[in-house]
């Protein structure tokens, strides 16, 4: 064939099968909003990279193929290492991410600095990232393509709910995938009981979770959870038993009835029957007593466990969604960490010194969490009185909608318009 041929062929027959690129997409969510971006860096990010630096030594390079393999005449060994040999020691994660994998992509971006490898297993509802040609599989391919990410890391067709079952496919990946050092829980329907929605399948996978976490993780963990509150439509009878361990700790500690009382009114903590009077509550108290009530619940979780775990809740936010009838988003986060303890030689026999660590009573944690739920902050009002931090969430929310493919400029246009409100 000519060299004029073969041109001619070239310019027919492409060397490089071009690519189908989709336009950028703007079909902007709720959780597309700039106070989102807040949570995801101020919260779960930063509170993320602080575990990672206080508590965790993870790995930051892949470790030398050690193992007896076939070699070839060089004496390298045959074929490709497999990942999850040469990386021991990722953050786990196990997420309730959106199509586009937001959050994953947001935290990889501020754990860049740790040099750290990340590996995550989500839920979520819609699809999942074995589905071809979904957002979701879409999304997935992308991520775990990024520098440090574990290929294996993946998200499953279900809803989270599904790892209360111990004989279910979610819980067996729970076990694949676990222990998980961060556990972020940003779901859609709510854990606070209203007479439209029964959370029991929510708090039953809550158990299951920390019944494995606290069998088999053995370093600090973090629990974030992200849930809507609606006062206006709370069933009685579902927050009565959310309430019965603060009941218990108001009729057992003068000191925390007392404290408690300063945050919401203790009318509805002094009934002769031991229940909770929710009618002396208003929509705010409501929202305060739920708070407590969760934090309450999860730490009697952990001192039923052993060995015992301390649950303490960190700086926390909430923003309004609705306001008539009310409804506000609380994002919580709780740290859990095991109250482990060196064994003692009481005979004298050994002269070996050991440190033994202190830990704070149940009391003081209960106190704490109080404390905590009284500084929830207000994003919305947090954002409305600093400029500066506004335009800083609304730069980093384009340029993270951006890389998942948005059109930026209109992601721009879409928050002036004034529907991101």
């Amino acid at each position: 064939m000519s060299i004029q041929s073969s041109d001619l062929a070239d310019d027919i027959v492409q060397s490089v099968v071009p690519q189908h690129i989709a336009p950028p997409r703007d079909d902007f969510k709720p959780w597309h909003k700039v106070r989102k971006q807040f949570i995801r860096e101020r919260q779960w990010n930063f509170q993320t990279a602080k575990l990672v630096k206080r508590y965790l030594q993870l790995q930051t390079e892949p470790t030398d193929w050690s193992l007896d393999v076939e070699e070839d005449a060089a004496h390298e060994p045959v074929g490709e290492i497999p990942e999850a040999i040469r990386i021991e020691r990722p953050l786990n994660c196990l997420v309730v991410p959106g199509d586009d994998l937001l959050d994953v992509r947001s935290l990889w971006q501020a754990l860049r600095p740790n040099k750290c490898y990340m590996r995550y297993l989500g839920f979520n509802e819609g699809h999942g990232s074995n589905q071809t040609d979904t957002r979701v599989h879409i999304a997935n391919n992308e991520v775990t393509s990024l520098d440090k990410v574990m290929h294996d890391s993946q998200v499953l067709h279900g809803p989270f709910q599904a790892i209360a079952s111990e004989n279910s496919q979610a819980y067996q990946y729970l076990k694949k995938y676990g222990p998980f050092h961060v556990v972020n829980l940003d779901i859609c329907d709510s854990l606070f009981p209203t007479t439209t929605n029964d959370p029991s399948d929510y708090f039953g996978a809550l158990h299951r979770l920390a019944e494995y976490q606290m069998k088999n993780q053995r370093t600090p963990w973090l629990l974030f959870i992200t849930t809507q509150v609606e006062p206006g439509s709370v069933s009685v009878e579902g927050l009565q038993k959310l309430c019965q361990p603060t009941r218990s700790n108001c009729d057992s500690h003068p000191d925390f009835a007392t404290k408690l009382g300063t945050l919401v009114p203790m009318a509805a903590f002094q009934t002769s029957d031991g229940v909770i009077e929710i009618s002396s509550l208003d929509e705010e108290s409501l929202v305060r007593v739920f708070g407590v009530a969760l934090g309450k619940w999860l730490m009697q979780l952990a001192t039923s466990a052993n060995p015992h775990w301390i649950v303490g809740m960190l700086p926390s936010h909430r923003y309004g969604i609705n306001t008539a009838p009310r409804v506000d988003m609380l994002s919580l986060a709780f740290l859990f960490r095991p109250k482990l303890s060196p064994p003692v030689d009481s005979t004298g026999l050994s002269n070996v010194t050991v440190n033994m660590p202190t830990f704070p009573s149940e009391l003081e944690s209960a106190m704490k969490l109080i404390h905590a739920v009284e500084h929830i902050s207000d994003v919305d009002e947090l954002l409305q009185a600093n400029t500066e931090l506004h335009t800083q969430m609304e730069t980093a929310s384009a340029d993270l909608l951006e890389a998942a493919g948005y059109d930026r400029e209109k992601y721009f246009a879409w928050l002036r318009s004034g529907q991101a409100d």
